[in-house]
C-alpha cells in the first residue's frame, strides 16, 4: 500500500483530506506539476509564514479561541519550524504546497495539538499573507537600490554641470548641452520610479490576514490586531476582495517594469558611448568581461546584464498580468506570482545596484565629450532662432535657409557654415532673412555660449541647473525619509517582544473563557 493510503496509516495522514473527503492521494504527476509548482516558492513563503502563523495564533489566543499555553506550545513549534532555512526542509509535493509540509512538521513536533492552526483561516489567506510581507521586503529593497542609481547619477550630473557635451536625438546631434544637464535627464525618472515603488508598498500594504477565507469568519479573531503585529497599515476590509484581489500583484509587476525601462534606457546609452566608435566613457574593469577568443576586447558585460534584466523583467510582468485575469476564488492567479514577483524584485534589486555601481566607478572622457559638442551642426536651431530675434525671419523662413546652408557646408567637406553660404541660400530661395555678421555667427557657434543662454525652467543654463540640484536633493531626502517611517520597515524586530507582552498580558486572566478548546 502507498504511504499515503488511509487503511496503511489512518491516524496519520500525510496530505490533507486524506481518508476524509478524499479517498486517494495525489497522483504522481499531480504533486509534482501542480504542487511542485507551488513549492517553487518555498524559500520565499516559508520564512514569513512563521510570522504569519504567529500573529494567527496570538490573535486566537487573545479572541479567546485558544487557552493560552496551548497558543505557547504552538508559538514554541513555530519558531522551531522558522529556525529551520527552506534549504534544511525537505519539501514533499506528495504532501502538498508549502503550507501543508509546514503543517507536516508541525504536527511531528506537537501532535494533535497543530490542528487548533488551521482555526477560522483558510490556507490561502496564510500564504497570501506571506507572500505580501516577502514582498514587501524586496520592494523596500529595489527602492534602495533604485534610490542609489539615483543619487549616482546625481552626483556625476553635479561633477559634470560644466563639461560640455552634444545632445542626441536619434543619435544624430542635436542642441549643445552639458553632461550634467544629460544625466539628471536620467535621474528625473528614477526619482519617479522611486516614488512609484513606494507608492506600490503602500498599495500592498493592507492585511488580509484574518479574512475567514470569503465571507469573514464567525471566531472572535482581532483582524486590527493581526496587521498591527504584522506590520500593515490597515485591513483590506472586504474578506473576500483580501484574498483575491489582483491588484495586489499588478501594482508590483507595473512599479519593476517601469524602473527597468529607466535602467534599459541608461544602459543602452552607456553601452554606445563606451564604444570605439564613441569613446565618452570607459567602464572600470570590475563591470567588464573580455573574449575568449579575441584578448584586445573590453566588453561592458554589466551594462548587457541589466539589458537583458530589464527585458526579462518586461516579460514577467506581463506573465503576471494576464495571470491575474483569471477568476477569482481560485489560486491559478496566485500561484504564478507567489514566486515570480519576489525573485523577479531580487533580480532587479541587483541588476539596479550593479547600475548604480558603474555610473559611480565609470571615467568620462571630457575632452571627447567637448570635442563633440563644436563638431556638427548643432547651433543650427540658435541660428535660426537668431534670425527671429534681431530680424523678425519667420521661423519657416529661417529653418529653409539655414537647412540649405547646412547641406552647402556639408558638401564642402564638413566646414562650418558661413555669412557666405547663408547668404547663398536666402538668395537660391528668394527669401530676405537679414544679414548675420561673422562676429555674431562666431558666438552663436560657440557651445558655451548656447548653454548659458537656457534660461527656461528646466534648461540647462547656470541658474535652472541649480534649482534642479536643490530639487533633486530635497527629493532624494524625502523618500529617504517616506522609505525610513513605513509602517513595515522594521516590524520584525518588535514583533517577537509584542507577542511575548500580549501572550504575558493573557497569562495574568484567570477569567478567560475558552469555547473552542479541544479536550
Amino acid at each position: 500500500m502507498s504511504p499515503n493510503d488511509p487503511e496503511s496509516n489512518p491516524n496519520e495522514p500525510a496530505y490533507l483530506g486524506l481518508g476524509s473527503r478524499l479517498t486517494s492521494a495525489p497522483s504522481a504527476d499531480m504533486a509534482l506539476a501542480a504542487f511542485g509548482a507551488e513549492l517553487e516558492a518555498a524559500d520565499i513563503l516559508h520564512p514569513e509564514l512563521t510570522f504569519v502563523d504567529v500573529a494567527h495564533v496570538v490573535a486566537l489566543a487573545a479572541g479567546s479561541v485558544l487557552r493560552p499555553d496551548t497558543a505557547r506550545d504552538l508559538v514554541r513549534a513555530l519558531r522551531r519550524i522558522g529556525e529551520l532555512s527552506s534549504g534544511e526542509i525537505t519539501w514533499d509535493p506528495s504532501v502538498g504546497d508549502v503550507y501543508n509540509n509546514r503543517d507536516s512538521l508541525l504536527r511531528d513536533l506537537i501532535g494533535d495539538s497543530a490542528g487548533h492552526l488551521a482555526t477560522g483561516r483558510a490556507r490561502r489567506e496564510a500564504t497570501t499573507v506571506a507572500w505580501l510581507i516577502a514582498c514587501r521586503r524586496r520592494l523596500f529593497n529595489l527602492f534602495d537600490a533604485a534610490a542609489q542609481l539615483g543619487v549616482a547619477l546625481t552626483t556625476v550630473a553635479r561633477e559634470h554641470r560644466h563639461t560640455l557635451m552634444s545632445d542626441f536625438t536619434y543619435l544624430q546631434h542635436a542642441h549643445p548641452t552639458t553632461l550634467g544637464h544629460f544625466l539628471l535627464g536620467f535621474a528625473y525618472p528614477v526619482s519617479r520610479d522611486c516614488e512609484r515603488l513606494l507608492d506600490a508598498l503602500d498599495s500592498i500594504n493592507s492585511s488580509p490576514a484574518g479574512s475567514g477565507s470569503v465571507n469573514g469568519s464567525r471566531f472572535s479573531i482581532d483582524r486590527r490586531l493581526m496587521a498591527d503585529l504584522l506590520g500593515f497599515d490597515g485591513l483590506r476590509l472586504h474578506t473576500r476582495d483580501a484574498m483575491w484581489a489582483p491588484d495586489t500583484a499588478l501594482v508590483q509587476a507595473f512599479a519593476a517594469m517601469a524602473i527597468s525601462t529607466s535602467t534599459d534606457r541608461i544602459a543602452e546609452e552607456l553601452q554606445i558611448w563606451a564604444t570605439s566608435e564613441f569613446g565618452y566613457i570607459e567602464l572600470n574593469d570590475a563591470h567588464c568581461r573580455t573574449s575568449v577568443i579575441m584578448p584586445q576586447k573590453k566588453n561592458p558585460y554589466a551594462l548587457s546584464h541589466v539589458r537583458g534584466e530589464a527585458r526579462r523583467t518586461v516579460g514577467e510582468a506581463t506573465t503576471v498580468a494576464t495571470t491575474q485575469l483569471s477568476a477569482s476564488g481560485q489560486p491559478d492567479h496566485r500561484t504564478v506570482v507567489y514566486h515570480t514577483i519576489p525573485h523577479m524584485l531580487d533580480r532587479l534589486t541587483l541588476s539596479t545596484r550593479l547600475l548604480a555601481d558603474v555610473v559611480a566607478r565609470m571615467t568620462i572622457n571630457t575632452p571627447a565629450l567637448d570635442a563633440a559638442s563644436r563638431s556638427g551642426y548643432s547651433y543650427s536651431t540658435d541660428l535660426c532662432d537668431h534670425l527671429t530675434i534681431t530680424f523678425g525671419t519667420s521661423n519657416r523662413d529661417a529653418h529653409r535657409v539655414v537647412g540649405m546652408a547646412v547641406r552647402q557646408a556639408m558638401a564642402d567637406g564638413m566646414r562650418p557654415i558661413s555669412t557666405t553660404d547663408l547668404a547663398a541660400a536666402a538668395a537660391a530661395l528668394s527669401l530676405d532673412v537679414g544679414s548675420v555678421s561673422e562676429e555674431e555667427l562666431a558666438s552663436i557657434r560657440d557651445p558655451a555660449n548656447l548653454v548659458s543662454s537656457r534660461i527656461t525652467d528646466g534648461g540647462a543654463g547656470t541658474e535652472s541647473m541649480d534649482a534642479m540640484f536643490a530639487d533633486l536633493d530635497s527629493t532624494w531626502d524625502r523618500l529617504s525619509q517616506r522609505r525610513r517611517s513605513h509602517p513595515a520597515a522594521a516590524f520584525d524586530t518588535e514583533f517577537q517582544s509584542r507577542v511575548e507582552g500580549i501572550l504575558a498580558q493573557l497569562d495574568t486572566e484567570s477569567n478567560q473563557r475558552y469555547p473552542h478548546e479541544q479536550t
